[in-house]
């Protein structure tokens, strides 16, 4: 009895997985006439006739057990084939989710074949929009365009600028990279290129390297540009040491400020001292103040204005500040020297009047270098000026020289320079060392006399 039960049960089985097996292999016949019907449509030229013939293959499809994204896909994947993009992305458009960012994909693919295929260069430019779109849409858009960059690339040196407009949006800094390195080995103007394509870079890195680029070509200004957008501290130092050199000096503190401002956002005190200690070599005593008070050191930034004090021959105040931060020694040598000082800054108020009263002259700034020279108008009305006053300017710079030898301490003597130092005629007419007077008066130039 047993027996024929399990009997019966084995042939119930084999006759549902016979149907079942039946109904695969009818909807398998189904789904391979659509795909036939699909092709042959594809084929035909007349348009009524090919919309009723993909009707049919969807119709088969749909029998065959498809769901309608799938079919729609496979639809997109025929018309792909075919180089029909339009309808192509239509189909993908309205499959599942993931066949949907994979068939876009292959669409922006094949449009980027065709901008490159040389068979309609008029509208390659759209055709890559268009790429760039539909790989935006598969979520792919740096991938899609480094794949254009890498296309790009491939044309040659004449396609780099193209190249690195998508490489840039891919994030494809190596690519990048490589550019401005191929560039830079040609030298010449492509130097430039070269510099331009790491400032693309938009990182320390690239700045620096734009920076170094344009310093080396003497284009002092778009390296210091290059310095401070990436805020490269040994781009930014090396042209402050070129303003320096160039009597620039108040562009140049600029730049150690900037330095000092970039050491107190990244919390570096002890750089912060050392670029105050470095600036006070200079004779930047006032800016060295400002660099000590950002690292939190109180007594060397009062210690500063003290002898930024003296510099600027303000004595009373400069007293006060030496005795505030009890450096008596400093305080008896002023004292000692009290009367040679105030003459020294009689005549130093003269020449900073004799600076003011200079007509206002408008400066062009050199793009290239960043030096300011009068504009060719404004500079007979500054010569004529400095004509009138050549003489009382010669008297004043020889006293500076004959106050400055009766000075009886070589500390003195060291700030003393550091305040006429900065006007030009003392630099022209003086010896830097000794200010000693170097040339006389009937050699001296109306442009000697410049302040």
């Amino acid at each position: 009895m047993k027996e024929n039960r399990l009997y019966k049960a084995v042939v119930l089985v084999a006759v549902l997985l016979t149907v079942a097996l039946t109904n695969v292999q009818a909807q398998n016949k189904d789904i391979d006439k659509g795909h036939e019907t699909l092709k042959k449509a594809l084929e035909q030229t007349d348009n009524f006739k090919k919309q009723d013939m993909i009707n049919k293959a969807k119709e088969m499809f749909t029998k065959g057990g498809l769901k309608p994204q799938e079919v729609n896909n496979i639809l997109g994947e025929a018309y792909l084939e075919k180089g029909d993009l339009v309808s192509a992305q239509n189909s993908f458009n309205t499959a599942s989710k993931e066949d949907k960012k994979i068939g876009l994909k292959k669409v922006a693919e094949a449009y980027v074949d065709l901008a490159f295929s040389g068979d309609d260069e008029k509208n390659a430019p759209k055709h890559l929009r268009k790429a760039m779109d539909l790989f935006g849409k598969a979520g792919d858009s740096k991938e899609g365009a480094r794949l254009i960059g890498d296309r790009f690339f491939e044309k040659g040196a004449e396609f780099y600028d193209k190249a690195l407009e998508y490489y840039i949006i891919g994030e494809a800094t190596v690519k990048v990279e490589q550019i401005a390195n191929k560039l830079f080995e040609k030298g010449g103007d492509n130097e430039v290129k070269a510099a331009e394509a790491y400032l693309k870079l938009k990182n320390t890195y690239g700045y620096q390297k734009a920076g170094d680029i344009f310093f080396n070509r003497k284009e002092y200004q778009r390296a210091v540009d290059a310095y401070l957008a990436g805020n490269v501290v040994d781009g930014i130092r090396k042209y402050a040491e070129y303003l320096y050199s160039e009597d620039r000096d108040e562009e140049a503190d600029n730049m150690f400020l900037k330095l000092a401002e970039i050491y107190a956002e990244k919390q570096k005190d002890d750089d912060l001292e050392k670029l105050a200690k470095e600036v006070q070599g200079k004779g930047s005593y006032e800016l060295a103040a400002k660099i000590y008070d950002k690292a939190g050191n109180s007594s060397m930034a009062e210690k500063s204005r003290a002898y930024d004090a003296l510099i600027g021959l303000r004595i009373e105040t400069a007293k006060s500040l030496f005795t505030s931060i009890n450096d008596a020694a400093m305080v008896k040598v002023i004292t000692d020297n009290e009367k040679v000082l105030n003459a020294l800054s009689d005549v130093g108020e003269v020449l900073d009047q004799l600076a003011k009263d200079a007509p206002f002259v408008s400066l062009l700034v050199d793009s290239v270098t960043g030096k300011k020279t009068p504009s060719p108008g404004d500079q007979k009305t500054m010569e004529d000026y400095y004509k009138s006053v050549r003489d009382q300017i010669i008297t004043n710079v020889n006293l500076v020289s004959t106050n400055y030898a009766k000075l009886n301490s070589d500390v003195l003597k060291k700030y003393v320079k550091i305040r006429f130092k900065r006007y030009g005629a003392v630099r022209n007419i003086l010896d830097a060392e000794t200010f000693a007077i170097k040339k006389q008066k009937q050699d001296v130039k109306v442009k000697d006399v410049i302040l």
